[in-house]
């Protein structure tokens, strides 16, 4: 590798400026530089010595400001009160402000480092925006874009306020600090505490920062040191040396060294690979680095950087480096808000949230899915053992309402064990935010007494958890401090969404040797680092440079008018990172995703398109080879399930044919036969689950039940106007007492469930007056209330000890009207007439995408009352139907037979039937999967089969 750019200036410093040692100040893009400076000036001293004063250039304003620079949070309230202040009782709330307020401190920000002039930009601004809203046709304006305005042209006053409010604190944010000091330079740099200053490796410089470079250097105390390569210098064309083009044109910046070229006349391999998906990238930059370790001597590895262009790919990445690596180092810190210890945390405040919003009695309550949500947590297993967790988790599966208070919580606990003692402090009612994040600082004290956090320094192995419970407690901390002394806090929602901005700007520090090992690293952390070895990942167009977005308030028009950044200065950044990057290296890998995504993504960056253009011609020293992905990815479907025929499943078919089977039953086999297995042979039901609401079975159990209870008492003849008079009236208590008993605890005097309930009112009503109007006819007569029909099926297979299957159903209702009996299945589903006209009886087992599965309940109904002798008159032409509580006005909705023949249909319905019981039991005959997505989608064991999950690429 060619020599580092810091080491350079190590040397530098060493023959010229040997004697300042720490009166000698040397200003960095950013901290790591200072690091990797030090050891160069170690590495090239035989002697002890005096390291120079280093900073990054925001420490170096901070320090010659003597300005404090506040957190993010404490803007934002500084910004509220600005805001309170102007608007006065046009104020909005915290909870909106904050959502607009990170980008006007944003914009604040950069007007004061490019040193722009507020007042007149504003004023610019205010103007643009009332032509946009100016009405041509004199029409006045409304409310909201009087108010839009009002907004724009106080916008001088809120700077004015935000600005002055901070400076009398001695505090500012960095561009204010910057301008104070480029301001006023006589004030801020005479004297300044260091005989002289070097500023080195810096490309774009704002005017601010710039007019205090011209000044020290124009006193002769400070110089600065450019680190360029002529390939993107002197070439106009090219955006990686647009700033640099400009400054080594300054002659007040002093004379320029010379250019590097090390693309001219360096030698290098450059690999270019496009992977599908964020994973695949990771796992063959883990792979380049077992490569690297396998060819080369160990010390390598302190040459060798990995690169993130999108740095949410950390974590695959960490999961990919191979075990054979070593020590490595993180310079961008763990995402704290992916951590699942802030998981923990969050779930807590959100439950908290939702409970004081829930009920507003004096005690306790919770909304069931937060506390389940809270004590399935992973984290919750390190305050209460899993006996306890499984005793939670069984009581709030069965408690039917939706806020249980604690004492039902926890009610099946021991309130004297220590670990459910502490637990339970959790669930102590919060009334304030104060409140809350005194919580949370309990919540977390109680974390590190049980051990998560490794505050033992003597520990061999770092927790990144103490660490996580370190950051959280600063939030949380910071927190409570802020809604003490404020009042602007009153929701705990804003709360919530505070914690949430906080985690977000917190990454969690990885603790290491900081210059020892491979380094892992954002494209800003490595401004003036040289390796040899880099491996850039996500190399896409619109990571690498970034899309063009902007969050604020000023439009590209005026930020060109009045000299602030634009997507164009952020793009030319970020050429100069890429090229900066690849200058000294020896071998670079740059890996891209080439997976297209809904909007068309999976294209690489253009930078890597012109290097692919541009450098085998501008040297033939450098040599790029280029892997091109495929032109599509190979899909494959997910492995499909095969269950076969053991004898421990035979053995439970030959039961279920002793039990019997149902229409239910042999309808899921037609379905899915893997449902069939499922359900029938392995007995697995539905995921147990709090109905906060109730379901269609419940709904269709209740109707049953009540019309059972209605009519029983008028079996062999129908009601009497009386009769139907009196069912109507009590109704309504009927439906309840039912839903007493199907759905215990349940809350049904509110919300949604109260409409469910007038719903049944209001179907059983109608079917009442309906059947009190259709059935006055003297001589009809109800023969049975959810009648028991069953037959054994002869039955032969070759192989199979069976001989006769049992089937079995349930009619809800057999009457006789107008001497016809019917069989009637009540549902509370929709019907269509065509779902009860079968082409065939054939079809009815034929597997499709619509089953006619509510007509071949009726055919087996018929083919069960064809064999019926218990019931008088049942055996004859029967007639089977359904009676839609959603369509009532349809009234009884027969099955229509294929020609019409009923005796036909049932002979051919029982030889099908015979063909399907054969194939069930027939162990050569595996249970597979439904072939029809269709039938997927609502299926409970979706996510066993995986049939509709997304396929998979490799």
């Amino acid at each position: 590798m060619e020599q580092p750019f810091l080491s350079k200036l190590a040397g530098k410093i060493r023959s010229e400026h040997a004697g300042l040692g720490n009166r000698l100040c040397v200003v960095m893009p950013n901290r790591r530089a200072g690091l990797f400076l030090k050891r160069y000036l170690v590495a090239g001293s035989e002697v002890p010595v005096w390291a120079p004063s280093v900073f990054s250039v925001e420490d170096f304003i901070a320090g010659i400001s003597h300005l404090g620079i506040p957190d993010p949070l404490s803007l934002m309230f500084g910004l509220y009160e600005a805001h309170c202040f102007v608007e006065k009782e046009n104020a909005v709330i915290f909870d909106d402000f904050t959502g607009w307020s990170k980008g006007l401190i944003r914009d604040f920000d950069e007007i004061d480092q490019y040193l722009a002039d507020p007042a007149a930009l504003f004023g610019f601004l205010s103007e643009t925006k009332a032509m946009n809203i100016w009405n041509m046709d004199g029409q006045p304006l409304t409310d909201f874009e009087q108010q839009y305005l009002r907004f724009f042209n106080a916008l001088p006053l809120y700077y004015k306020f935000f600005s002055e409010n901070l400076l009398k604190s001695g505090r500012a944010y960095h561009g204010l600090a910057c301008r104070q000091v480029a301001g006023n330079p006589e004030r801020f740099l005479n004297p300044l505490p260091w005989d002289y200053v070097i500023f080195a490796g810096f490309n774009a410089i704002t005017p601010a920062q710039l007019t205090i470079i011209r000044h020290l250097i124009a006193q002769d105390i400070a110089e600065i040191v450019w680190d360029a390569d002529s390939y993107y210098i002197e070439n106009p064309a090219q955006e990686a040396g647009r700033f640099l083009r400009n400054y080594l044109k300054d002659k007040t910046l002093g004379k320029p060294a010379d250019p590097s070229r090390f693309f001219e006349k360096g030698q290098k391999d450059i690999h270019i690979a496009g992977v599908p998906r964020n994973i695949g990238q990771a796992r063959l930059a883990g792979n380049i680095l077992k490569s690297i370790i396998d060819n080369n001597e160990p010390e390598v590895l302190n040459r060798t950087a990995v690169v993130l262009a999108d740095e949410s790919l950390l974590l695959p990445l960490l999961n990919a480096i191979p075990a054979e690596a070593g020590q490595f180092n993180i310079t961008m810190g763990y995402p704290l808000q992916q951590s699942p210890l802030y998981g923990f945390f969050d779930t807590l405040i959100g439950m908290h949230i939702n409970a004081s919003e829930g009920k507003e009695e004096s005690l306790s309550y919770f909304y069931y899915k937060d506390v389940l949500s809270l004590i399935q947590h992973p984290y919750t297993s390190l305050l209460i053992n899993g006996i306890q967790i499984n005793k939670l988790i069984t009581v709030m599966k069965s408690v039917r309402t939706s806020f249980p208070d604690v004492s039902t919580i926890f009610r099946d606990q021991d309130k004297e064990d220590p670990g459910i003692k502490q637990f339970k402090t959790l669930f102590s009612k919060v009334e304030s935010p104060s409140g809350l994040t005194g919580l949370i600082i309990r919540a977390i004290d109680i974390f590190r007494n049980s051990g998560t956090a490794a505050d033992n320094q003597d520990k061999e192995e770092y927790s990144t958890d103490g660490e996580i419970l370190f950051s959280l407690a600063m939030i949380a901390n910071r927190l409570h401090t802020l809604v003490s002394e404020s009042s602007l806090i009153g929701e705990l929602r804003t709360l919530h969404s505070l914690f949430r901005e906080a985690a977000a700007a917190m990454p969690v520090p990885f603790y290491g040797e900081p210059l020892e090992g491979i380094q892992v690293m954002g494209m800003l952390e490595t401004r003036t680092l040289d390796f040899d070895n880099v491996i850039l990942v996500s190399a896409n167009e619109d990571t690498l440079p970034s899309k063009k977005s902007y969050n604020s308030f000023i439009p590209f028009e005026i930020r060109q008018s009045f000299g602030l950044p634009t997507h164009h200065d952020q793009q030319a950044v970020f050429a100069y990172h890429f090229y900066h990057l690849l200058q000294r290296s020896s071998k670079a890998w740059l890996i891209y995703n080439s997976e297209a995504d809904e909007l068309g993504g999976g294209e690489k960056s253009r930078f890597l398109s012109q290097i692919i253009t541009e450098m085998p011609q501008y040297n033939s020293g450098i040599n790029i080879t280029e892997i091109k992905p495929s032109a599509t990815a190979v899909l494959r479907e997910p492995d499909a399930i095969v269950i076969e025929k053991t004898p421990d499943i035979l053995e439970k078919l030959r039961l279920l044919a002793e039990k019997g089977f149902s229409p239910t039953s042999l309808n899921t086999y037609l379905t899915c036969p893997l449902k069939f297995y499922f359900t029938r042979i392995l007995n697995l039901g539905e995921p147990e689950d709090t109905d906060e609401t109730i379901d269609h079975r419940t709904l269709g159990l209740v109707i049953h039940e009540v019309l059972q209870k209605f009519y029983e008492p008028f079996k062999g003849t129908f009601p009497d106007q009386a009769g139907y008079q009196k069912m109507q009236q009590e109704a309504t208590e009927a439906i309840r007492s039912s839903l007493r008993k199907h759905f215990p605890g349940g809350e049904v005097e509110h919300g949604r469930n109260l409409l469910i309930v007038r719903v049944a009112n209001v179907w059983i009503s109608r079917f009442l007056a309906q059947e009190a109007e259709e059935n006055s006819t003297s001589g009809n007569s109800i023969i049975g209330l959810e009648e028991s029909l069953d037959m054994l099926l002869p039955f032969d297979l070759a192989g199979a000890e069976i001989r006769e299957v049992k089937l079995k159903g349930f009619a809800d209702r057999i009457d006789r009207t107008d001497g016809l009996v019917r069989i009637i299945d009540y549902k509370t589903g929709k019907v269509e007439a065509a779902d009860l006209k079968p082409k065939s009886v054939e079809a009815l087992f034929q597997p499709s995408a619509r089953p006619k599965e509510k007509a071949f309940q009726l055919m087996f109904y018929l083919l069960l009352a064809s064999r019926n002798t218990r019931i008088p008159g049942l055996s004859d032409e029967a007639s089977a139907g359904i009676i839609s509580f959603r369509s009532l006005k349809d009234g009884f909705m027969p099955l229509i037979l294929p020609d019409n023949n009923p005796k036909t249909a049932i002979i051919a319905f029982e030889n099908s039937l015979r063909n399907l019981l054969t194939e069930i039991f027939n162990k050569e005959m595996p249970f597979t999967q439904t072939e029809y997505e269709e039938h997927c989608s609502l299926c409970p064991f979706k996510n066993i089969c995986h049939k509709t999950v997304e396929k998979k690429a490799w």
